[in-house]
């Protein structure tokens, strides 16, 4: 891999110039609905903010946060990925969401999108943060905002559900009831996330589990419909998962999917196939 280019003080003060833009076309929106041409105004600015910032962290181009702007959509829908991933891993149902009329923001979770392997050492509670900043600012523009969360995404986005109002929830291959072993199904069972020691010597998947804990303890109090998908031989995420969503889920509008074959990469498996559509079909409705 290349080295990363020098930073310049030009660099910073576009970053300055575009954070003073975005900054002074918000104070144009009101509670009413905003002219069009302000909602354009806008998105573009945070679109180039943000592609700005992935490329000032040396996040590769394929991994950056992806904005998609249309400037006559009302609703936008903000994507969510795993705890190992990066945007790429929902390009495909955003790209296909863009092309049914949505504006899309599929967003790069902190600490993520660099070059390695294995977990990020990032708190879960920085990623909500992150989400809940997007989604604030899709708030403020659009008649609806959806939420598409994948695995790790997938309880974020429960935890986002529970702070704002989303007008849906689309949750894929949520982690809710990971595949794990004996011991670190043990931790998590008992609460053993919550000491500090045991966090220390375990890593980072325990913020997964902590995350993923909470979140169980949510659906049952959301009152939006949810579309949840999953796959039967997922390695990583226990199928249950699925199931303590359908039984959780209040909305009557809810909807869910069980694939007997695909996988983690759910997406992958069956986007293309069916799943993109019965999602934007699933949000066009909600």
């Amino acid at each position: 891999m290349s080295e990363p280019a020098p930073k310049t003080p030009q660099d910073m003060q576009r970053l300055q110039q575009l954070s003073l833009t975005a900054w002074e076309i918000e104070q144009e929106l009101t509670t009413e609905a905003p002219a069009r041409a302000v909602r354009a105004a806008t998105m573009r600015t945070h679109e180039r903010l943000a592609a700005e910032f992935d490329k000032w962290t040396d996040i590769d181009s394929d991994k950056r946060t992806q904005m998609r702007v249309r400037p006559e959509a009302q609703e936008a829908v903000l994507l969510i990925h795993g705890s190992t991933g990066n945007p790429g891993d929902l390009r495909g149902v955003a790209d296909h969401l863009f092309e049914r009329g949505f504006t899309v923001c599929n967003i790069l979770l902190p600490g993520h999108g660099h070059e390695g392997s294995g977990q990020p050492e990032v708190l879960w509670k920085a990623c909500l943060n992150e989400a809940l900043l997007r989604y604030g600012i899709l708030e403020r523009v659009y008649d609806k905002v959806h939420v598409v969360g994948f695995s790790f995404g997938g309880a974020l986005a429960l935890h986002l559900a529970q702070k704002e109002r989303p007008s849906s929830l689309v949750l894929l291959s949520a982690a809710l009831n990971p595949k794990v072993g004996f011991w670190k199904n043990l931790l998590l069972n008992m609460g053993l996330y919550r000491v500090p020691f045991v966090r220390r010597r375990v890593g980072w998947n325990l913020e997964v589990f902590e995350c993923m804990d909470k979140a169980k303890s949510l659906v049952g109090k959301l009152r939006l419909p949810i579309y949840a998908a999953h796959c039967d031989d997922d390695p990583r995420i226990d199928s249950s998962s699925l199931r303590f969503l359908q039984r959780k889920a209040k909305h009557r509008a809810s909807r869910f999917r069980l694939y007997p074959k695909g996988g983690h990469m759910i997406l992958e498996a069956h986007g293309r196939d069916s799943l993109n559509v019965e999602i934007g079909e699933f949000l066009k409705r909600s």
